[in-house]
């Protein structure tokens, strides 16, 4: 009896002794990627027509992406492909919205012709989807934190 009960003792706390902890690979990483996305930069020239200016925002967004492929990559591997089909929504739902706020009302119809408007329509998704992107970083940098938190007893290795 008394090696039922310590088998089972061993086998009850060994299903508890998970062991959580940000690595400091993982803390490393995204402050690595942290340094990529400060990096995706705007880069046109000086006086730039509408479309180097399209181009450059296009060109923020891909690094953007970029950069949130790798962090789901490393971060959610197990939704992997879910959360990237979603981000993709997001990015295509945030370029909808901005072109729905900035050319499609009745108003802007009358007012608003050319590529000028849609360089704001360019300016402001891109710069709003690095925004969520950072959002995502802050995310894994609070989780970490929260995982280096838990009881020595709660040890979950990531």
């Amino acid at each position: 009896m008394r090696i039922l009960f310590i088998c089972s003792c061993i086998l009850f706390s060994s299903s508890f002794a998970y062991a959580y902890e940000c690595s400091r690979e993982n803390a490393k990483l995204i402050e690595k990627l942290e340094i990529k996305l400060d990096n995706c930069k705007i880069d046109m020239p000086d006086n730039a027509t509408d479309i180097e200016m399209i181009n450059a925002y296009d060109n923020l967004t891909n690094c953007t992406k970029d950069v949130a492929y790798q962090m789901f990559d490393s971060f959610y591997k197990n939704k992997n492909q879910s959360v990237k089909n979603n981000f993709n929504k997001v990015i295509e739902a945030t370029y909808l919205h901005y072109q729905n706020l900035i050319e499609n009302s009745d108003l802007a119809q009358k007012l608003y012709t050319g590529t000028m408007y849609e360089v704001r329509v360019k300016t402001n998704a891109s710069l709003k989807i690095k925004e969520i992107v950072q959002e995502y970083l802050q995310e894994m940098k609070s989780q970490c934190a929260d995982l280096s938190d838990l009881p020595d007893d709660i040890n979950i290795k990531i």
